[in-house]
């Protein structure tokens, strides 16, 4: 038995969606995407049931539900349950439902659905679809599964008395599973058989598969051996577990690593509670080595006879299995991947601003660096095309060759894509003339190159070089004090030949010496270049952000102009 289907409506974040399930899924996606929110919803209904159980009831009514005895998860009150805590609409119940479908050995399909009506903040009433006829029948028959939900690891007590199972719940539900470790623990150990003549005795250690099977992987994975938990009802105070290195002295489990409490917990979870169909994992790969979440993804994967779902968006995990037990929620949806490169970008080197940024406003525009952010953004606010560029994010590609901006670009806007689907993209290149490097055609929607060497040698300009000048000494014209660096930049742009032809401007000049000297070097990065000579005269830092914005409209050329025009169709 396992479930293939489930509908949850008005549930937190869910609305309404439905999830289709195999017998063994990775639920992945970012933080707050949600996967944590449909394995909560699914441990609710089983909360549900196990009460109807209790209740006993027939007819159509449901059974309150209090606060304090609410053990499916943590909450301090129950709005929070509800998509925007809107529990009704013009005086009118706003029902959570949670429809779980299952598929029986047989092949036949069951089906048992609960409803939930806000009373107050400490009460709810639990109503099964289809009345009590519906859940008495099915419950009769032995038809409903049986589903564990694992909250992510909390950490161990030091010391943990016996509990019953009511209260083993509560702390499950308040995402405290190591508070009950030990219980779980000596539930494997504590269980019984029938004799000879029919005496009900317990269950010899030796006899006790589950509990050699717990044992038998500690060794293997840890080197240690893991003691019976010790515990006489009646008479201990404290459930004792302890574990024995090779050589040396019993340690209680406390004394070990975070790793082996995780697997510790995971083995108990499994073991230690009967009849499970379904187990709900959490986030089980936190705090353990990749080498642990391999060897325990593929421990789960070997035991068919329970279904597992499991929230994560650790790599090893999503490496470990089939493309097809994969259900991404990356972009809030609920989505069966088919390429697992992508998902593994998105989940590992998509940043959490990028994210919030491109669901704002789907449009991503990639630069080379920083620089090629500043100045864009210096001209953008010169041309009043600030707002334009405020749309897009800004993504930097990093040095390297050309080639290989261009691959990370693409492998980014690939993962990008699977967060955010709607997401645009423009990738914006300097002009390379080297015969290995790509060049790119003028009609590419997607992709944009300068038509100069580097983005630098826009600002070639010397009428710009003055003016950043000018204004760094809080002059309007220059005077006796500015003329010697003002002749720096003019000797700079006449030694270099980069004078204005005749009959052309700085919009529109097409003078091949624009186009083929490196901007970069010989404005910034040489010994000798024009911010160098500046900075040992006057001690001025002339930036490339700087010189860019003392720019005037009709100073920047027409390509920085088309540009800005292929930002604003991508947005179109």
């Amino acid at each position: 038995m396992y479930l293939n289907k489930v509908t949850i409506r008005n549930f937190k974040r869910i609305k309404e969606q439905t999830f289709h399930f195999t017998d063994f899924d990775l639920l992945i996606g970012n933080n707050n995407s949600g996967k944590s929110t449909i394995l909560q919803a699914v441990a609710i209904w089983q909360y549900c049931v196990e009460e109807f159980q209790r209740a006993k009831r027939k007819g159509s009514r449901g059974i309150q539900i209090v606060l304090p005895n609410f053990t499916a998860l943590p909450l301090p009150e129950f709005n929070l349950l509800w998509t925007d805590k809107t529990d009704r609409k013009k005086q009118e119940f706003i029902y959570i439902e949670i429809i779980v479908n299952w598929l029986n050995s047989d092949g036949t399909e069951g089906e048992f659905g609960i409803r939930i009506r806000y009373q107050s903040p400490q009460a709810v009433y639990a109503i099964p679809i289809g009345e009590w006829q519906t859940f008495n029948s099915l419950n009769d028959k032995n038809l409903l599964p049986h589903i564990v939900y694992v909250p992510p690891f909390s950490g161990l007590e030091p010391n943990e008395i016996w509990y019953d199972d009511g209260i083993i719940r509560k702390y499950i539900g308040k995402a405290q599973p190591g508070s009950v470790l030990r219980n779980l623990l000596f539930s494997v150990v504590d269980r019984t058989k029938l004799n000879e003549k029919g005496e009900t005795i317990p269950l010899p250690i030796k006899e006790n598969h589950d509990w050699n099977e717990i044992t038998k992987l500690v060794k293997d994975w840890f080197g240690v051996t893991l003691n019976p938990p010790q515990y006489e009802k009646g008479i201990s105070t404290e459930i004792k577990v302890t574990y024995t290195p090779q050589k040396g002295k019993n340690f209680d489990i406390i004394a070990a690593g975070s790793g082996f409490h995780q697997i510790l917990t995971l083995l108990a979870f499994f073991y230690g509670l009967p009849n499970i169909t379904t187990i709900l994992f959490d986030e089980p790969d936190a705090h353990l080595h990749v080498n642990l979440q391999r060897k325990i993804l593929s421990y789960f994967k070997s035991l068919r006879k329970v279904q597992f779902l499991i929230a994560t968006h650790a790599e090893e995990f999503i490496k470990g299995v089939e493309v097809s037990s994969i259900l991404s929620i990356l972009a809030n949806e609920p989505k069966r991947i088919e390429y697992l490169a992508p998902i593994i970008t998105a989940l590992s080197e998509i940043d959490n601003m990028t994210v919030i940024q491109t669901t704002q406003s789907p449009f991503i525009l990639y630069v080379e660096g920083e620089d090629d952010e500043r100045i864009i953004k210096a001209w953008a606010q010169v041309l009043n095309k600030t707002e334009l560029l405020s749309l897009f994010y800004i993504e930097k590609m990093g040095g390297s060759s050309k080639k290989m901006m261009r691959d990370k670009a693409e492998k980014h806007f690939k993962g990008l894509q699977q967060i955010v689907p709607a997401v645009k993209r423009i990738m914006l290149f300097d002009y390379d003339s080297d015969e290995t490097a790509f060049n790119v055609a003028e009609t590419n929607p997607v992709v944009v190159e300068w038509k100069r060497k580097n983005i630098d040698n826009y600002l070639l300009v010397p009428t710009a070089w003055e003016r950043a000048v000018l204004n760094k000494l809080n002059l309007q014209e220059a005077n006796f004090f500015s003329q010697p660096i003002l002749q720096i930049i003019n000797e700079f742009f006449e030694e270099q030949n980069l004078s204005l032809p005749k009959r052309s401007s700085w919009k529109n000049v097409v003078a091949n010496i624009f186009k083929e000297v490196n901007g970069k070097k010989i404005l910034f990065e040489n010994p000798d270049s024009l911010f160098q000579r500046i900075r040992k005269l006057s001690g001025f830092l002339l930036n490339r952000e700087t010189i860019a914005s003392t720019m005037l409209p009709e100073e920047l050329h027409e390509d920085i102009e088309t540009f800005l025009k292929k930002l604003e169709i991508a947005t179109n």
